[in-house]
């Protein structure tokens, strides 16, 4: 994958239009299966109340007397008062539901590594091919259960390999088993159970691919049938992430077969074309701690967002106006945060930013590993960062996983004026006061959702940019 800081710009237009038509085409994405609701656990409160105790009180009744000359009558006797107490109604306590503990699958050593209740030391189903690595990074190393995990992963040649080599890639990233005490007791991956489409690797540019993706850790339905209590969120413990995907390799070739130039094939036709050979890709495994315990996963983030395919922020032009911002093309949001806003002029503006995907399903691009800015003053742009290159890669982005760009460093310079795209002429702006409006580049965006894919950009129309929030320099 190429990591290069440098922006990408030239001819990225006919670079991604090409990237498509050999080899881009969209992951034919079966419908995920909406993660069902389990029962959640409620604490009924039951009060009791206290008898309330009804007295009726039994009046005296009132006598005239005649009077008897005789002798005097007995003083008349009160009637004693009596209390009755009335019994309250019973009441039944509402019954406390219980929710079934949770059952992780118990190994299995005839399954294949990688499959549900499999050993983490037995042999993959195909035989390991370490010139392709598989990764996955995670942004930290506990969650908590039911929550995500935000991690970045790919599926490429080792970084070691110094021959070239033609293979094909599971176009959905890689796969994660998720071991506990050398079972497999969890599965996960950025596209779940769509990695039947291959994508062909040649060396070329454009062809690597970096995925975001939050993840949710659930135990796994054994592939033996044995005991477990699949799609409830892992519970308190330390677990290992462990990488791998199912390759293709073709030795001996120096560019990928004609039939998988076109597009994705599912893995069987992959693997029957002339020189094809299966082999699985692992890499490693990453440590992460689950916290406490919950009844059910949350929802996808972005699951519930409806798809905004029309905001898009028009591209700043040299000596035109301040541009609109932020404005969230593709439903990107950027976000900068500068080291210091006063430096000397000619030197490098350092910076922290991240790009994060905020909508429903995946989204797909060529994008660039840098963040670029456009200079402003006085209400007109007098400058960019940007500089024609071509070093960009497919960049797969989920929500609640942002792409992070670490210490970026960039001299703000003038542009140059009366051309389409603006670019830098290399020539750092003078001392002053500026606006400076950051931006993420990328082009021929598409969301990929589980009934259709949907394009967010004409290709033709050069590249897109989404815009953050402005902040203010002087230069010294």
């Amino acid at each position: 994958m190429n990591h290069d800081l440098e922006s990408a710009l030239g001819e990225l237009a006919d670079r991604a239009e090409q990237s498509h038509r050999v080899g881009r085409a969209p992951l034919p994405v079966a419908r995920i299966t909406a993660r069902a609701r389990t029962r959640r656990r409620t604490r009924a409160a039951v009060a009791i109340g206290g008898a309330a105790a009804a007295v009726v009180i039994v009046a005296g009744t009132a006598f005239a007397f005649l009077p008897d000359r005789t002798s005097p009558a007995p003083p008349a006797t009160p009637s004693p008062s009596v209390t009755t107490t009335t019994p309250a109604p019973s009441q039944t306590p509402t019954p406390t539901p219980t929710v079934a503990p949770v059952v992780l699958p118990v190994g299995n050593p005839a399954l294949p590594f990688g499959t549900c209740g499999s050993l983490a030391s037995s042999a993959p189903a195909d035989p390991v091919d370490t010139r392709v690595v598989a990764r996955v990074v995670p942004d930290a190393g506990a969650m908590a259960s039911g929550g995500h995990l935000a991690v970045g992963g790919e599926v490429e040649r080792s970084p070691e390999l110094g021959a070239s080599l033609v293979l094909a890639v599971p176009d959905g990233g890689p796969r994660v088993a998720i071991v506990r005490e050398g079972v497999v007791v969890g599965t996960a991956g950025f596209y779940p159970g769509t990695y039947d489409a291959m994508s062909g690797r040649s060396g070329n540019q454009g062809e690597t691919a970096w995925f975001r993706g939050a993840l949710d850790l659930t135990v796994c339905d054994p592939a033996d049938g044995g005991p477990a209590t699949p799609e409830r969120p892992l519970p308190a413990g330390t677990y290992e992430l462990r990488p791998w995907a199912t390759v293709v390799t073709f030795d001996g070739l120096v560019d990928i077969p004609q039939d998988l130039a076109q597009g994705t094939l599912p893995l069987a036709q992959t693997a029957a074309l002339d020189g094809a050979e299966r082999a699985t890709a692992l890499g490693e495994p990453a440590t992460v701690t689950v916290t406490g315990e919950a009844d059910v996963q949350l929802a996808a983030p972005g699951s519930d967002v409806p798809l905004d395919a029309s905001t898009t922020a028009a591209r700043p032009v040299c000596d035109g106006p301040a541009p609109a911002a932020p404005v969230r093309t593709a439903m990107l949001d950027l976000q900068v945060t500068p080291q210091a806003t006063t430096f000397a002029a000619g030197s490098p503006l350092r910076a922290s930013g991240s790009v994060q995907y905020t909508g429903p399903g995946r989204l797909r691009a060529f994008g660039y590993y840098a963040i670029e800015y456009w200079i402003v003053r006085d209400g007109i742009v007098v400058g960019t960062t940007v500089q024609a290159n071509d070093a960009f890669s497919v960049v797969d982005l989920g929500a609640g996983a942002p792409l992070a760009f670490s210490e970026e460093e960039r001299v703000l310079t003038s542009c140059i004026s009366g051309v389409e795209q603006p670019l830098s002429d290399g020539n750092p702006l003078p001392a002053g006061v500026y606006q400076v409006y950051p931006g993420w580049i990328f082009s021929a965006p598409v969301v990929r959702l589980p009934s259709e894919t949907v394009p967010l950009q004409d290709t033709s129309s050069g590249y897109a940019v989404t815009l953050g929030t402005p902040f203010t320099v002087t230069l010294t």
